[in-house]
């Protein structure tokens, strides 16, 4: 299972998360579903505007490494630039790649799991109603256990898409077998 963190703080929230959607599908990244949006309080730099985050479950034939790159691409391509003058500052578009399987790498461009997921309840939030059960080894834990731990006080709320933005489906994936994590 391949999760993406998607989020939004500048210019036309919405309308950059659907177009980030389009384009992933447009190059064959498949959005299976997504949790709810929830608008959120700036993490790392709180001098912005609040944030639009979701999680979304993909779908591709790419490897981690072709992933990352459509990633920044399409960042890129609504308008975020490649460098940000602050390294968690505002922005118009934001593309993590969460995990890619059970995956776990590190090199200079890449870090699977996302090295900064247990510390981020704009993440781990919104992927709870997700996929609650999903295992991550790295940290000997699921996204539920890592959102408990989190500690999270009025860190955001859901927010509904005006009529005019269509999104990824809203999913909640299935409770896995007894002692078989996703």
């Amino acid at each position: 299972m391949i999760f993406i963190g998607v989020g939004s703080n500048l210019g036309g929230r919405w309308e950059a998360l659907m177009q980030a959607w389009r384009l992933l599908e447009r190059f064959g990244v498949r959005v299976r579903g997504s949790s709810p949006v929830y608008e959120t309080r700036p993490w790392g730099v709180a001098n912005q505007p609040f944030y639009l985050n979701a999680v979304w479950e993909v779908q591709t034939e790419l490897s981690p490494e072709a992933l990352l790159y459509l990633l920044k691409k399409v960042e890129e391509h609504l308008g975020r630039p490649s460098q940000l003058s602050c390294r968690w500052g505002a922005r118009i578009i934001d593309l993590d790649l969460l995990t890619y399987g059970a995956e776990e790498r590190s090199t200079p461009t890449l870090m699977l799991p996302h090295p900064w997921i247990p510390y981020r309840p704009f993440v781990l939030g919104p992927w709870n109603d997700l996929a609650p059960y999903f295992y991550l080894r790295k940290w000997g834990a699921t996204i539920a256990e890592l959102w408990q731990r989190c500690y999270a006080v009025d860190w955001g709320y859901r927010v509904n898409p005006p009529p005019s933005i269509v999104l990824p489906p809203i999913l909640s994936l299935p409770i896995p077998p007894a002692g078989r994590p996703y």
